[in-house]
């Protein structure tokens, strides 16, 4: 297991990542567009890895890493449709841990990204 803390908003998510997360390590799609006139969804269309179901304000939301920005998102179920395009999962997969995934907000609990996050980035 891996664990990741997670900021989100104001709130920091700090879950255990199984190897396989329940939904695979597959590319997820959002509904919507950014610049739909009626419901503007900033992510619609974008795609993200669910990591984990987590209950979250008395309901089952997915914590997706979002690619387009590499931020955290929590969404309900029937907002993940799945993805034709698969192209680059394995390299963004990889890279949710990795020493060179530099956001302040986020890491793993590894020792050297605990101390690239207490340093600034």
């Amino acid at each position: 297991m891996t664990r990741i803390l997670a900021r989100i908003d104001r709130w920091i998510v700090d879950v255990d990542i199984d190897p396989c997360p329940p939904l695979g390590w597959r590319f997820w799609t959002l509904p919507g567009f950014p610049t739909d006139p009626v419901e503007p969804h900033p992510y619609g269309g974008t795609r993200c890895l669910a990591l984990a179901l987590i209950d979250w304000d008395d309901s089952a939301q997915w914590l997706c890493a979002m690619e387009r920005d590499e931020s955290f998102r929590l969404f309900a179920t029937h907002d993940l449709f799945p993805c034709a395009a698969q192209h680059g999962v394995e390299a963004f997969a990889s890279g949710l841990c990795c020493k060179d995934w530099r956001q302040s907000e986020v890491g793993c609990r590894s020792a050297p990204i605990r101390r690239l996050l207490r340093n600034g980035g």
